[in-house]
């Protein structure tokens, strides 16, 4: 068999194992073998979603694009209804001065990777009480 004809092969018989699963229904996700209901998921809000990796690697700015801090964490609440962006209000060469908690909804992605803070500067963020994580 030429090495096109095993590409070819590969292909269709992928094509068949993506297919959906015998006995789960149309709107079921198949997570490890493991059949899980959800309801129907809109395809164009994940696609306005941030990307938590990108944002992890981020800056977070104020209005005058003036560098304020940087993402050091995302915490999501264990019912999944309230997430918060951790931001690191940085020393001097990034060194860590104090973490503050703020809610997701306080800020806006600018440019895919960093966010906007509006209102924030070093000093007024520094004010806030810092965020520490549960012992567990």
């Amino acid at each position: 068999m030429t090495t096109k004809n095993l590409l070819i092969a590969m292909i269709v018989l992928g094509g068949f194992a993506v297919g959906s699963p015998r006995g789960a229904l149309a709107q079921d996700h198949i997570a490890g073998g493991v059949i899980i209901a959800h309801t129907e998921i809109n395809i164009r809000m994940v696609a306005k979603g941030w990307s938590v990796a990108q944002l992890l690697r981020g800056n977070v700015v104020n209005e005058k694009d003036e560098f304020v801090g940087y993402v050091h964490d995302a915490i999501v609440t264990p019912t999944g209804e309230t997430s918060y962006v951790i931001v690191n209000v940085a020393g001097f060469l990034g060194i860590p001065v104090k973490l503050i908690a703020l809610p997701s909804s306080a800020f806006s992605v600018v440019d895919n990777k960093n966010l906007l803070l509006p209102g924030a500067t070093k000093e007024n963020l520094k004010a806030l009480p810092a965020f520490r994580y549960a012992a567990n």
